[in-house]
């Protein structure tokens, strides 16, 4: 099993609404790579609830997964996948907008998987609808309901950088890294 060494050593600093995005080994993972020509196919947006007794070295993450919008432990998402992740940390300048982007992310857990806009996305960028998401449009309509970003087109994974609303990115774990792992544990 992983150590997260890197992510435990960064945890303290991830805040909710971060952007955390994912670039799975997996076959539909390569697929969606390859429409979109970046390294992640996968958004998933970070919540942090330190302010809860008990939870102050937790991180949870929202996502639309397959199943609809999800809560799911970071550090189980990133014990069991493999792959790449990496984290983008939004700007300063919006912390005062983060515990609304967390509570509009998870007044929707539940809702359904937009799989019909995420095949339309393979052709081109599809209009938001909230009825629905797939994984970088929850992320991009979080951001378009706190106003960081104007309603248009859905982003794909990979796409965020474009908006400049990030401080950086930095890699939690490489896909090379997992390859290791999974070698020495065999």
């Amino acid at each position: 099993m992983r150590e997260l060494i890197r992510y435990k050593a960064l945890r303290r600093y991830m805040q909710s609404g971060d952007l955390i995005e994912w670039g799975s080994a997996s076959i539909v993972g390569g697929i969606i790579r390859f429409f979109t020509k970046k390294e992640v196919n996968h958004s998933s947006i970070l919540l942090n609830l330190d302010s809860f007794e008990g939870l102050k070295e937790r991180r949870f993450i929202l996502e639309a997964l397959e199943h609809g919008v999800e809560l799911n432990l970071m550090s189980k998402r990133l014990k069991d996948f493999e792959g790449s992740v990496f984290w983008s940390p939004l700007k300063p300048e919006y912390n005062h907008l983060r515990n609304g982007i967390a509570a509009w992310a998870l007044e929707r857990v539940g809702i359904d998987y937009d799989y019909s806009s995420l095949f339309s996305n393979i052709f081109g960028k599809v209009s938001q609808d909230a009825k629905k998401f797939f994984c970088s449009e929850y992320y991009h309509m979080a951001m378009v309901a706190a106003g960081i970003l104007p309603k248009a087109k859905a982003a794909r994974p990979g796409e965020f950088d474009k908006f400049d609303i990030h401080s950086k990115t930095i890699e939690i774990i490489n896909q090379e890294s997992t390859l290791e792992e999974k070698t020495r544990s065999t």
